[in-house]
């Protein structure tokens, strides 16, 4: 046969062949056994190289489809098992270079889009070439053919990246091949011996494309159709590698002369060694800049590539600075660097505008700027010191021009401008200085652009300078520049807020930090600019100095308001001049005062605010020093309260801020009106009603979403609302005494509008970090402030319950109930004769079918009001406020219709109110009012004849249980009430039931069969059941009457029951059907535990509950369920099979059997999801428990067996893991079950060998990532808990230690956080288990033990890195992330707290913390939890551990070793001796 097909060789070389024949020879012979030929692989290999390089030069005419072809058949040979085989013999097969260059031109051509062939193939083909070691030497061993290939390749991954418009996913394989390539590259790179070949090749041919390629995966908005692999992990590999080959390329050790020779001016090399041009690169730096100068074919691709250029600038020199700057050498010729890149952002070398700088760049320029003087900063490449001694201040003078080519080319709308000068600032405030009054003009007084991003970044600016000259204890000197700039000749009213809340904060912290004397000062020279540059010419109405003196008044307020107090220790001096200063100031206001300044015109408010203000100032901060510092004694003390009372009688005050600062100079007033002894009130009365202004209050709500700051200088028409009731709200408990009940009422109202008010807000103005009146009203509401005050907090409750009544109005209020509108009085029984009058019509407008029907917006305006009454607390209302309230919400429930959804809706939140009032302190207020029996009664026949008008027909399924739901709830709670108070519950319970069971009503739901009535009818019974059932037990004569009730009840459910199963509807749940049988079966079993008589338990309707049974076994498992089904179904086979073994049923061991196999097949189930299967564990618990709490050893033994064959290793082999997952999940649960002592015995006999399964279990599963959540982890979970309950009958240590082994198993390297928590949680809990239930074997395995924990350190470490912005994690990752972080401290303190025997490795465990902090920057949050954790393993470090680690740690982690030690000594180490002090 071998000669039959020798020709083919032959064949394949004759032209006459037909290229799709010689194709399928080709293939025949590659897979063929039986064709021989010498050197087959090589033959094939080289007659397809050789026929696609004949075609791509046009030596020979192939077809399209042959072309292909042949690429896909060397693909398919160079991924072939035989080709590896051959390989792996030991055989060479060489790859012609001509077919490795087709590859690339290829490539060039598929970026070009010029190709026809399909560009995966040539990648492929590519790929299998350089995944072979013997292939890829082709490309290894000739460089120049390797950088062409990466270069080719960079350009098509880029143009992909730059199709973003396109709808075209990304190519998962183009940049798989990439990284490949680059990975190849950089190995070759390494193991070229001559550096400046490799910088010229780079320099040449990879440079730009690898930073246009990095640019463009930086910058690149990812999109649902982008492959998650790109997007988490080639990208971030790709750029790593890039780094890498640039910095090794470009920036090397050897090449640092070349450097030096270029950047350095002559002066610097002076003295150096002589010029080594002639073996160095020429002009590296040059070299790289213009071939980052790449000119755009058109205005996109220009802006394009000088971003490029602009973002890699700063890359570079951080490469630069990495390389050359180790240990802090080298300093200069980094800066020089440095301003060769800057002045290539299109500056000239003196940093003027380049003539061909485009306006549009600056942006990008200005970011770029950003990122250099940062890395400058990082690199500490700055010395004051040293560039004044020995380089003649060239890096100050540099810094200076570019301060000046910034306030030449001011761009105050971009926020990287801001932050340019704060570099520069942080670099040496000597640069901005000498344009300090520019730097205060541009960024703080005259500053114009509000948008959120500069605003920040301008407020950040303020923040740097004002701290900066802090520090320097300059402050005075930037206030007085400050002082000037303000008094200087401007459009006042066009400029901002000379202090915002930021900069007022920043400012306020640096004069806490202040020497005393300085911020005397700054006060003197605010005061002395006030009295000489303004004050005088402000009777000027022309001018606007008004507004200048306002600005400075502000000031003045916040310096003052800001800095420490004066108290008993503050140096005589000190004290002496500030006493100066306040007469000084005291001048000023008198002068104020007493002069009618300007008593019209356009700045007459203005100068009304200053003095109000400076009023406010000077009589607060000299009451703070009397009352803090005996040794201040204030001249005017006695004037102060005449000051306050001029203020307050200033006539024609309309401006917002002027009235709020009269009320502020009120509440000072009232303040000291409180402080003397035995005064009258009427005072008091009269400055709080002042203070409130209820006129003027009630006429203001007219926008109560409109937000404040905090800030006097944004205090406005608008604003004004907002800040008087902060004023009035923060001062309540001194307003609140002096109050008339007139003025409550308008307080109360004013909440309620301003609380409806923010309900109705779309919530459009979510980014204001202000306050509003209706966020104020509701912080004020949910706080337990209001309910101190039971005047405001009643009159608030009147108010809802007059709103409520008002929705209904008045002639029907008055046709429900009249007594409604009688006004309460103060006398105790005449309030309760009206509130049972209420009560009592309420019933009989019920049973006259009285209704009100209201229209869409009215429902609306009481779903509003609903709202607000959740929020209410029910525990602080008076007896008398509760009992009306629960019945004016009682009343609307009972007479209210509308439409079918908002109907539901309202009687929805209704009675899910009128529950929850039903839990407060004083709920068994409404038992006195009207009887609970009555209440019930109402509620029923109400519902009942909404149901019989078709209210609820309409709804859909979940809608109509969710308000059942609601329904439910209330009734619950008001049985509970009936049975607590215990006053007459069986005379209400027996009344109920008997209306419930008997009455006409309830006998024409069962006639009429409406499904939501009957359900209704259910719901109401299995609630009085469930409620009698607990109620049992307590006496004998109370037994009987529950018994009796609970017997009528049970009667009249089955025909109910069987009422609803005749219905189909969509509606008809069947969980609801199965709830209520159990509730049947529950009932009659307490029913008979009751009996006392020793007969056999008989059960009235058992022929009933086995049907049911026998229906459930038969749906439970065998296709999808709703979970609700389920879980009711398991519940029902409890309670009957409870009742089964009361009853000793005959089936009784068929039953046992099939209700295990059933629930097993159950968890079986392939559409249930492991929440669902969590939801069910509960439930099948409390079944199991039922059925092994008597079984015997035959049903024990079924068991057993049931177990087993769910283990086997062929069905976790064969892919059955839903059935493992079912079984592992049995055996957790009978961990937790009470066996009889024979069974328990047999079990725990058999653990060990049942642990071992599992074990294998997670080894397997763990190999699966998919299982990891669905089996690896519920495996470890059982394997805890049976260590967990088998504390005791686990004898063996060996038990436990292969526990430990099979948690090294359990992956960690989840892509999703919330998978790694529940991977984190599982091992931690296995852990925790095995160091409290065994610390002798913990101790015995404590290297694996520690291994284990390790696992936990480092996973926790790794994934609370700090990240990037785009890599951020989202709130909820956090939480997570900082549990595990918790749980880590949390396992420290247990090894902390272990035996004694087990610190010997104390230092080990330190070592391996220290070792892995080296590698990562934490977030905060999770840094705070490991060390405080790592701190109670270093108490028990001895001296001779701490040695040990200084000698043996490495350096890095030594330095980080040390950091610990003494952040531990100065915090911990200290606090925990200092407790130790005081212990006994």
């Amino acid at each position: 046969m071998a000669a039959i097909y020798s020709g083919i060789h032959l064949k394949l070389k004759n032209p006459r062949t037909p290229w799709p024949d010689k194709l399928k020879l080709a293939r025949f012979a590659w897979i063929s056994t039986q064709c021989l030929l010498p050197n087959k692989e090589q033959v094939l290999f080289d007659w397809a190289s050789h026929a696609l390089t004949c075609f791509y030069n046009k030596k020979v005419d192939v077809p399209s489809e042959v072309v292909e072809g042949l690429w896909t058949y060397l693909d398919d040979i160079l991924h072939s098992r035989k080709l590896h085989n051959v390989l792996s013999e030991g055989k060479t097969i060489s790859l012609r270079l001509t077919l490795a260059q087709i590859i690339n031109d290829r490539i060039l051509d598929c970026s070009s889009q010029l190709d026809s062939v399909s560009f995966h193939t040539i990648l492929s083909c590519c790929h299998g070439i350089l995944t072979s070691p013997v292939l890829s030497v082709t490309y290894t061993a000739k460089y120049e053919l390797l950088v062409e290939l990466l270069n080719r390749l960079c350009g098509l991954s880029s143009m992909q990246l730059r199709q973003q418009k396109d709808e075209e996913p990304l190519s998962l394989k183009v940049f798989e091949v990439l990284l490949l390539v680059l990975s190849t590259y950089l190995t070759v790179q390494k193991q070229q011996a001559n550096s400046n070949r490799v910088f010229s090749q780079v320099t040449a041919h990879l440079l730009h494309p690898l930073l246009l390629l990095r640019h463009l995966l930086s910058t690149r908005v990812w999109t649902e159709k982008d492959d998650v692999k790109i997007r988490q992990n080639l990208s971030k590999e790709i750029r790593s590698k890039v780094d890498v080959v640039l910095q090794s390329a470009l920036f090397i050790p050897d090449h640092l002369l070349s450097y030096k020779e270029e950047v350095l001016p002559l002066e610097d090399k002076a003295g150096g060694k002589k010029s080594h041009a002639g073996k160095g690169l020429q002009g590296p730096v040059n070299v790289i800049l213009s071939k980052l100068s790449v000119q755009g074919a058109n205005e996109e691709e220009e802006a394009l590539f000088y971003t490029v250029k602009s973002n890699s600038l700063p890359l570079l020199f951080k490469f630069a600075s990495d390389t050359f700057c180790k240990g802090g050498e080298n300093k200069q010729v980094i800066f020089h660097l440095m301003t060769k890149l800057m002045t290539a952002l299109g500056f000239t070398d003196e940093l003027d505008i380049d003539e061909k700088f485009s306006a549009s760049n600056w942006g990008i320029a200005l970011l770029a700027l950003e990122n250099l003087l940062n890395s400058c900063l990082a690199g500490d490449i700055y010395n004051v010191a040293a560039d004044r001694i020995q380089h003649k201040e060239v890096q100050l003078n540099f810094y200076r021009k570019l301060a000046r080519l910034l306030f030449n080319n001011t761009q105050m709308g971009i926020p990287a401008w801001y932050r340019c000068l704060r570099a520069l600032l942080a670099l040496n405030h000597h640069i901005l200085e000498p344009d300090l009054d520019e730097l205060l003009s541009a960024v703080w007084v005259d500053a114009d652009n509000m948008e959120v991003r500069v605003r920040k970044a301008r407020e950040a600016l303020v923040s740097a300078v004002l701290q900066t000259y802090a520090k320097l204890r300059q402050l005075p000197k930037l206030i007085e520049e400050l002082l000037d700039v303000v008094c200087r000749p401007a459009a006042d009213e066009l400029r901002p807020p000379l202090l915002p809340e930021t900069i007022q904060n920043t400012l306020s912290q640096c004069l806490l930090d202040n020497p005393p004397s300085q911020n005397l000062e700054i006060c003197w020279l605010i005061l002395k600019k006030m009295q000489c540059c303004l004050l005088p010419y402000i009777r000027d109405e022309a001018s606007d100095l008004a507004l200048k003196v306002f600005s400075l008044s502000l000031l003045l307020y916040a310096v003052l308001f800001s800095f420490k107090t004066l108290d008993n220790s503050t140096p005589v001096p000190i004290v002496k001049k500030t006493q100066s200063f306040m007469m000084e100031m005291l001048k000023v206001v008198e002068d104020l005062l007493k002069q009618k300044l300007v008593t019209e015109g356009p700045w007459m408010e203005k100068v009304q605010e200053v003095t109000l203000l400076l009023t406010h100032t000077w009589v607060e901060v000299d009451t703070l020093f009397q009352i803090h510092c005996s040794k201040y004694t204030s001249l005017a003390a006695s004037q102060s309260g005449t000051l306050v009372d001029k203020a307050l009688t200033l006539r024609h005050i309309d401006s917002p801020l002027g009235k709020l600062l009269q009320n502020l100079l009120a509440l000072h007033k009232l303040k000291i009106h409180m402080l003397k002894p035995l005064t009258e009130t009427s005072e008091a009365s009269k400055m709080a009603r002042f203070i409130l202004n209820r006129q003027e209050l009630s006429s203001m709500m007219l926008d109560a979403n409109q937000s404040w700051d905090f800030q006097f200088c944004t205090v406005n028409a608008n604003t004004c609302i907002a800040a008087n009731w902060f004023l009035v709200t923060s001062n309540l408990p001194l307003i609140a005494p002096y109050l008339k009940p007139n003025d409550t009422s308008v307080f109360a109202e004013c909440i309620l509008k301003s609380l409806l008010q923010s309900l109705d807000a779309s919530g459009s103005n979510l980014e204001n970090t202000g306050i509003s009146v209706s966020l104020i009203s509701r912080q004020l509401l949910e706080s337990p402030v209001l309910c101190e005050f039971p005047g405001i907090f009643s009159a608030v409750i009147k108010c809802i319950i007059k709103a409520f009544l008002g929705q209904l109005g008045s002639s029907h209020v008055r046709l429900i109930s009249p007594s409604f509108l009688k006004p309460r009085v103060e006398d105790e029984d005449t309030n309760m004769k009206r509130l049972k009058a209420i009560g009592q019509e309420m019933s009989d407008s019920v049973k006259m079918k009285t209704s009100v029907s209201l229209s869409k917006t009215q429902v609306d305006e009481l779903q509003q009001l609903l709202k607000v009454t959740s929020m209410l607390n029910g525990n602080a209302m008076s007896p008398e406020d509760f009992s009306e309230l629960f019945l004016t919400l009682f009343t609307l429930t009972s007479c209210i219709q509308c439409d079918l959804s908002a109907s539901v809706g309202l009687l929805k939140e209704l009675f899910s109110i009128m529950a929850s009032l039903l839990v407060v302190k004083n709920s068994q207020m409404i038992l006195k009012v009207v009887h609970g029996s009555n209440l019930l009664e109402a509620t029923m026949t109400s519902l009942f004849s909404r149901s019989s008008k078709g209210l609820f027909k309409g709804l859909d399924g979940q809608i109509w249980l969710s308000f059942l739901q609601s329904v439910q709830d209330f009734i619950l709670s008001l049985i509970q009430l009936i049975i607590d108070r215990k006053s007459s519950m069986c005379l209400n319970l027996e009344k109920f039931t008997s209306f419930i069971v008997e009455s006409n009503l309830t006998a024409g739901i069962l006639d009429a069969g409406d499904l939501c009535s009957l359900q209704l009818h259910l719901v109401t019974l299995s609630m009085l059941c469930k409620e009698m059932i607990t109620s049992l037990d307590k006496n004998k004569q109370l037994d009987q009457t529950l018994t009796h009730l609970l017997e009528k009840t049970t009667t009249v459910m089955e025909p109910a029951i069987q009422a609803v199963l005749m219905h189909k509807g969509s509606r008809q749940s069947q969980s609801f059907s199965i709830e209520m049988v159990t509730v049947m079966i529950r009932s009659e079993l307490a029913r008979a535990s009751i009996s006392e008589d020793d007969s056999p338990v008989k059960i009235s309707h058992m022929a009933f509950y086995r049907s049911f049974c026998k229906q459930i076994l038969k749906e439970l498992s065998p296709a999808p369920r709703p979970m609700d089904f389920l879980v009711s179904s398991v519940n029902y086979l409890s309670a009957f099979y409870m009742a089964a073994e009361k009853t000793k049923a005959r089936d009784l061991e068929e039953l046992h059997i099939k209700i295990l196999q059933n629930i097993h097949a159950l968890l079986s189930g392939t559409w249930l999801s492991l929440s669902d299967v969590k939801e069910l564990e509960g439930p099948v618990k409390v079944l199991l428990n039922q059925l092994v709490s008597s079984c015997s050893q035959e049903q024990f033994h079924l068991l057993l067996l049931m177990l087993r064959e769910g283990l086997l290793p062929a069905k976790i082999e064969g892919g059955h893991f839903t059935e493992v997952l079912s079984t592992v999940t049995f055996i957790k649960l009978l961990a937790c079950c009470l066996f009889p002592e024979h069974c328990s015995k047999a079990f725990w006999l058999i653990t060990p060998q049942i642990m071992s399964t599992l074990i294998f279990v997670i080894k397997e599963s763990s190999k699966m990532p998919s299982l990891t959540r669905a089996l690896t982890l519920p495996a470890l979970e059982t394997l805890t808990v049976l260590l967990q309950q088998g504390k005791a009958m686990i004898s063996n240590p060996h038990h436990v230690i292969v526990v430990l082994g099979a948690l090294q198993f359990v992956p960690l390297d989840s892509h999703s956080v919330e998978d790694y928590h529940a991977a984190f949680e599982a091992i931690h809990e296995a852990l925790f288990v095995i160091i409290h239930c065994y610390p002798q074997v913990m101790l015995k395995a404590s290297p694996t033990f520690l291994n284990c924990f390790y696992r936990l350190v480092s996973s926790v470490m790794h994934e609370g890195r700090q990240r990037g912005d785009s890599d951020r994690a989202s709130e909820k990752d956090k939480e997570s992330l900082l549990k595990c972080a918790m749980l880590v401290e949390r396992m420290y303190t247990h090894i902390a707290n272990a035996a004694e025997d087990f610190t010997v490795l104390s230092s080990f465990i330190v070592a391996q913390y220290v070792s892995e902090l080296q590698k990562v920057t934490l977030q905060p949050e999770i840094k705070a939890h490991l060390t405080e954790g790592i701190y109670c393993i270093m108490d028990h470090c001895v001296e001779q551990d701490i040695k040990f680690l200084n000698t043996t740690l490495q350096m890095g982690v030594k330095e980080v070793f040390s950091d610990l030690y003494n952040s531990y000594t100065h915090y911990h180490k200290s606090q925990r001796q200092g407790e130790e002090k005081y212990t006994v």
